[in-house]
């Protein structure tokens, strides 16, 4: 808890398609959300969110009520020098062939001179790199040795990603969130799509790599049902951290279907933290929580696989309305010229001339007799 904090900006990026009331103190926050529905759709309490936290109840005036700590739900903090930001996005699952309804909202408060330096005394190498952290994402192509060299793929592929931090300390990276929408600004109206929840619980059928280096980070990504044929922009949050540090909320969690349980990238043995990935993960506050920054790849395209299918059927009927017609003409006027020919030569020779290659005319036999 950042205690004595004073709150000095709240800021919510307010819709018209939503009316919203937030109330941020130091270290919780009281949210009161009505997203505007068609008249025909009931508010339903289970399909909204803060984050990853369901809320606390339905107001009577049909307004969603969330009361949470600033440290749970999946907050993205962001520490400075003499600042600190929590961030979070509401979503409201409208249900099946309807877009999600989205909602932004950040609480941004300044440390007291006595906080400055509480940000880690554990984590020196991290402090005094911090100015001069970056973080990149990319989309790679299969065998991470280039970029890709197509943002169209195919449903049920492979995406290949990559996350790297760059600093002059040793730092370990992670992503704590991630989301596909397709808009370049979440903070807008439009349907989202979570992949990486839980502070690092990846999602989809998807799998993390073993690292090369503390510093990066890679996974495939498998082309997930959404947006089909629209652009769609993935909004991820990258963390790093002291790579000497021990720190629970940072983690890469993913499925692995052969073992049927969750693995732990950096320690298999210690794959118990990823047992919350299919609920909800619990936040420590006792533990630093590094440096982090949310970056965008996009707009990329997620399309249907054609390949399905019988192809000799599609080679029958695709291929004979694309074969050319003047040579279809040709070969069966030139059959039945040949067909012609043949019968016109068989009726000479079975039928004109008897069938008997010694016959002779009629006359002949008279005059030599």
């Amino acid at each position: 808890m950042i205690s004595g904090c004073l709150l000095v900006m709240f800021v919510a990026t307010v819709m018209a398609q939503s009316d919203l009331s937030v109330d941020c103190s130091s270290d919780a926050v009281a949210v009161s959300w009505r997203p505007r529905l068609d008249l025909s759709e009931k508010l339903d309490l289970s399909r909204a969110l803060l984050g990853n936290c369901p809320p606390s109840f339905l107001g009577s005036d049909e307004t969603l009520r969330f009361y949470v700590s600033l440290r749970d739900c999946g907050f993205h903090k962001r520490v400075s020098v003499n600042r600190v930001m929590y961030s979070s996005v509401l979503i409201y699952d409208r249900g099946p062939g309807l877009s999600f309804i989205s909602q932004s909202l950040r609480c941004v408060s300044d440390l007291p001179p006595d906080m400055m330096t509480a940000f880690s005394p554990k984590n020196e190498a991290l402090d005094e790199a911090e100015e001069e952290i970056t973080f990149s994402m990319e989309l790679m192509n299969s065998d991470f040795s280039g970029p890709a060299p197509s943002l169209t793929f195919k449903l049920g592929s492979s995406i290949p990603i990559r996350a790297e931090v760059h600093s002059h300390g040793p730092l370990l990276v992670f992503l704590e969130k991630c989301v596909a929408s397709t808009d370049s600004d979440i903070s807008r109206v439009s349907p989202v799509h979570p992949f990486i929840s839980n502070s690092g619980c990846l999602m989809e059928n998807s799998t993390f790599l073993p690292r090369r280096v503390p510093a990066e980070i890679r996974l495939y990504l498998e082309a997930f049902k959404f947006a089909l044929g629209e652009k769609i922009f993935l909004h991820c949050d990258v963390m790093a951290r002291d790579i000497h540090s021990m720190m629970v909320n940072g983690k890469a969690c993913h499925f692995v279907k052969e073992r049927s349980r969750w693995e732990l990238l950096d320690d298999h043995s210690r794959r118990s933290v990823c047992s919350c990935c299919e609920s909800t993960c619990p936040w420590r506050t006792d533990t630093p929580t590094g440096v982090s920054e949310r970056k965008i790849l996009g707009p990329l395209i997620i399309v249907e696989d054609q390949s399905d299918g019988s192809l000799d059927t599609r080679v029958s009927e695709e291929g004979l309305s694309e074969f050319p017609v003047w040579l279809l003409v040709t070969l069966v006027t030139s059959l039945l010229v040949t067909v012609m020919v043949v019968l016109a030569v068989s009726y000479y020779l079975c039928v004109w001339r008897g069938g008997r290659m010694g016959y002779r005319p009629r006359r002949d036999l008279l005059t030599k007799h």
